[in-house]
């Protein structure tokens, strides 16, 4: 009668695991699609401010354009002179440009890399709970949890360090671009 129990104790213990198992994968899953649809909505939203800023700078260089001529005949400007200021104000402009879309990327990069790290660390957890159902000492337990804090913190570390390196490289390219940019004004002064 008492091995019946332990059986039906086992049993019930087997069937509660395998329930928190099944749970956890539901939430491991529900978290990526959350994760996913984050990733998707920040590249549309990226998207559109890429566009929104090239109109905005169409739009602006075509009122400069037309201020620049109006500011040159009221000071007296030749068309030439006109023509040089407006010419600056729109590579001024697309620097301004290139430089938004340059960020935007960066962010949508490091959004990507940021997300990659979130569903690696969701599916790490769950290896982590089944290794934690197989812990039958606490020194088990205690190497387990210290793995995962191991590994959670290099994940962390490696995912910061490739980010660092994109915001660097978005940098360094707007830097040039803009660099790029003042010395064709200078020549063309």
């Amino acid at each position: 009668m008492a091995d019946l129990r332990q059986d039906e104790k086992s049993a019930q213990k087997k069937e509660s695991a395998g329930e928190k198992t099944a749970e956890q994968t539901r939430r491991t899953q529900a978290g990526e699609e959350v994760a996913q649809a984050s990733t998707d909505l920040l590249q549309q939203n990226l998207e559109l401010l890429q566009n929104s800023c090239r109109v905005g700078v169409e739009v602006a260089t075509a009122m400069m354009g037309r201020s620049t001529d109006q500011l040159g005949r009221t000071f007296g400007l030749t068309g030439d002179e006109a023509q040089r200021a407006t010419e600056r104000s729109a590579r001024n402009a697309g620097a301004i440009m290139y430089s938004a879309s340059a960020v935007a990327k960066g962010m949508n990069g490091a959004s990507r890399e940021y997300f990659e790290f979130v569903r690696q660390q969701i599916d790490r957890s769950m290896d982590r709970m089944n290794e934690l159902w197989r812990c039958r000492t606490p020194h088990d337990l205690a190497a387990v949890q210290t793995d995962s804090v191991r590994d959670a913190i290099r994940s962390a570390m490696e995912t910061s360090r490739r980010i660092a390196d994109m915001s660097l490289k978005v940098a360094d390219d707007a830097g040039n671009h803009i660099a790029q940019s003042v010395e064709r004004m200078q020549r063309a002064s």
